[in-house]
């Protein structure tokens, strides 16, 4: 049998700590740590040290070239809830190397915001506020007519992921990416109909990125000079 290289407690613990023990899925972000109910001594985790690349060789994107110590490293390493931990391991073409890493990354940066920005906004922040700030959200030229007006298309993809974190956390990036807390997430909404919207919007936004990622993999589409985009895959385009 394999070995498995895993985390030591110190690794697990600074995974855990540096996102604010949250579940650092950006359409999660749910704690993971809580008061347990048999002994106020004690606390209950649903967390989960997670390997961005597998620990032992037949686990999901295991990485050959990788060291033991670096499959063990705080480097390959994501916080998650025990049912994202579960939903990764499932996907390994839809969850990539690169995008657990930007998960972590922007985790991080959201725990940082979360805990040294002075924000008015608290959850009593009524909906059409919400709304609001929702909106100007896609105030990006990502969303405009000609997509490439971003810059590039990892300023593209940046975009993308920005406003995903924005409608999921009321967390917004400047222009030179610093995080800062201006609302709240879309899950504090009262009004369940708005709510579910703004989860299909975010669904949306997650497959756009992904099916671009995946074409850029395979080359499945080119960039014209006048900011569209061509496809070779008809269903990919679509």
């Amino acid at each position: 049998m394999s070995k498995r290289d895993d985390f030591s407690p110190k690794v697990k613990e600074a995974l855990a700590k540096r996102v604010g023990v949250k579940c650092s899925n950006p359409d999660c972000r749910k704690p993971t740590s809580g008061p347990s109910d048999k002994d106020i001594l004690k606390h209950t985790n649903i967390g989960v040290a997670s390997h961005i690349c597998a620990a032992s060789p037949g686990g999901p994107r295991y990485d050959m070239s990788m060291s033991s110590q670096e499959r063990a490293s705080f480097d390959n390493g994501i916080w998650l809830c025990q049912t994202c931990a579960k939903i990764i391991d499932d996907d390994v073409i839809r969850y990539t190397k690169e995008l657990l890493s930007a998960w972590k990354k922007a985790a991080e940066d959201i725990a940082r915001a979360e805990m040294t920005t002075n924000t008015s906004h608290t959850s009593s922040t009524n909906d059409n506020e919400l709304i609001k700030f929702y909106v100007q959200c896609f105030d990006r030229p990502a969303f405009q007519h000609k997509i490439n007006q971003e810059g590039s298309m990892d300023d593209f993809y940046n975009a993308i992921e920005d406003t995903i974190i924005a409608l999921n956390t009321g967390v917004q990036r400047t222009r030179d990416r610093t995080p800062i807390k201006t609302a709240e997430g879309k899950s504090m909404l009262v009004n369940s109909e708005w709510r579910d919207k703004l989860g299909t919007i975010v669904d949306m936004l997650v497959a756009i990125n992904h099916r671009l990622k995946i074409a850029e993999r395979d080359n499945m589409f080119k960039l014209n000079p006048g900011g569209y985009y061509c496809f070779s895959d008809r269903e990919m385009a679509t």
